[in-house]
């Protein structure tokens, strides 16, 4: 049981890395989608630069996020824990060679056919030639960020594997900051907004992928023997492909919902974009950092077939993610406009973009513990290298979406797009949490404690929506509902708020002993 609980401890630990991470990273990120909303609206101009943008960050979800990153920490564990230290180094020289190479065919590939991509991406945006062809140049200058990201999220996948979290927790921080500047350079200099950006998310993938460098000296990454036709290599990359697309339905699920947008009125895709923004915080913050911590615990339990251990593991990962995500989805849900009217009513972008914007935000948020919990759960099949079932289950809610978001828009637009999204996410989660049941992987039911946190999440909202009336000042009520959520189940003896409190006090106590 203490071996357990300290094991958890570590994993919790490496959570509360990648999330302060995140954290700030996305503080800053929310910042630079504040200039640009001020700056551009929510109109065409914003709807081009979002289109160009949508290839750039979808890669990065897919990639440094996400699958790619995810594959490589697991194959690595499996290498270094089977076939030792230096077949591991071995492994990572020959992928790092094949990863430049494939994304910098992808990069030509995508520079040719970039006219095709940004049909693909907003066919709705053929109807205004003069919008279709600012979104075209300006995708042609994101391009090249296709490599960086391709990079960042190898080298951020063996550093995970080593259980160093910081570089690539930061990552993102880098990249936000870069962009951040361009658009005061832009709004400073009285440059064009939109492709001053363009240059500097360029900018920003390079210095993130020399802030990952950093952290290889003395790792014998450079020197050594390495295989054009390594075996695992070849495991890794059959892998790789399904692993990508079950890795990131829910982005996957925003591309198609940007393709059916851009046959809406004219703003839906950003409006779309600002939301979808706001809704990855809380998903970055929790789901994310959750997922990724515990994917090397799993990966070396899989390993050594500790399959009750690996249970109990995935179980407490997937508890504690809904123990956080269910009250922040309440209290999102319920303050969805006076958030939105805090980031981004300013500026170009109006009330009235405001007031709808927060309808598609709620919409979006009915999914979030889903999109949360999913992400424990994948690395749950990642570290088992199974990528089939995700595969399947992420098929079915690419077309359930679809069809949900061809159905809704016809009745409620935008906010119909985020509805399906939403209805797509459920469906996902329930599907990966059946299958690993049947394999006996996880061995969290419908328990009590789950329960009390559905219970105390609707009591979070109630107190949002008490607050709801005083408007922005109403956010301030955000903190003190935390402190009394956490407070109660602490002392009722949750063991995810205790859990929580003791992660909290073991890092003031690391930072005071520093």
């Amino acid at each position: 049981m203490d071996s357990q609980s300290n094991s958890w401890m570590s994993i919790s630990l490496s959570a509360a890395v990648v999330s302060a991470g995140s954290f700030i990273s996305r503080i800053v990120g929310l910042l630079r989608d504040v200039l640009i909303a001020s700056l551009l609206g929510a109109g065409p101009l914003a709807d081009a630069l979002i289109v160009a943008f949508r290839i750039p960050n979808l890669f990065r979800k897919l990639f440094a996020e996400g699958s790619l990153s995810s594959a490589v920490t697991a194959s690595i564990t499996y290498v270094r824990e089977t076939e030792g230290e230096n077949r591991a180094f071995s492994l990572i020289r020959t992928c790092l060679l094949w990863t430049v190479g494939i994304f910098s065919l992808l990069l030509v590939i995508a520079e040719y056919g970039s006219e095709v991509i940004t049909t693909v991406l907003a066919p709705g945006l053929s109807m205004s030639p003069a919008v279709f062809a600012h979104a075209n140049t300006l995708l042609k200058i994101t391009l090249p960020y296709l490599v960086c990201i391709g990079l960042v999220a190898f080298l951020s996948g063996v550093l995970h594997s080593r259980k160093h979290f910081h570089a690539p927790a930061l990552a993102p921080l880098v990249l936000n900051i870069t962009l951040v500047l361009g658009a005061a350079i832009a709004w400073g200099c009285s440059l064009p907004v939109a492709e001053t950006l363009c240059v500097a998310l360029v900018i920003g993938g390079v210095l993130q992928v020399f802030l990952q460098l950093m952290f290889f000296h003395g790792k014998s990454l450079w020197r050594g023997a390495w295989r054009v036709r390594d075996a695992h290599a070849c495991t890794l990359a059959k892998t790789l492909v399904p692993t990508v697309l079950s890795g990131a339905v829910f982005q996957l699920s925003v591309v198609l919902v940007t393709i059916l947008a851009s046959f809406q009125e004219e703003g839906t895709i950003s409006k779309l974009y600002f939301a979808d923004r706001l809704v990855q915080f809380p998903l970055g913050l929790i789901g994310v950092a959750i997922g990724v911590a515990v994917l090397p615990a799993l990966s070396t339990l899989a390993v050594s077939n500790d399959r009750q251990k690996y249970g109990e593991v995935l179980s407490s990962a997937v508890q504690f993610t809904l123990f956080l995500s269910l009250p922040a989805a309440a209290g999102l849900y319920v303050l969805a406009h006076p958030v939105l009217q805090l980031f981004f009513e300013r500026g170009a972008f109006s009330a009235h973009d405001a007031a709808i914007a927060s309808t598609m935000l709620q919409a979006f948020t009915v999914g979030l513990p889903a999109f949360a919990v999913t992400r424990p759960l994948l690395s749950g099949y990642y570290a088992k290298q199974n990528s089939r079932i995700p595969l399947l289950a992420g098929g079915c809610n690419l077309v359930l979406t679809v069809l949900l978001g061809v159905l809704f828009m016809q009745f409620w637009g935008g906010v119909g797009l985020a509805i399906a999204v939403s209805c797509g996410g459920w469906v996902y989660c329930i599907l990966l949490y059946v299958f690993l049941r049947r394999q006996g992987l996880c061995l969290t039911q419908l328990s009590r404690w789950n329960l009390v946190y559905g219970f105390m999440s609707i009591a979070v909202g109630v107190g949002c929506w008490w607050a709801a009336p005083f408007g922005l000042a109403s956010l301030l009520c955000i903190p003190v509902l935390a402190v009394c959520y956490v407070g109660c189940l602490y002392l009722g003896r949750s063991p995810d708020a205790q859990q929580l409190v003791s992660l909290v006090k073991k890092k003031n106590t690391t930072t005071s002993d520093c």
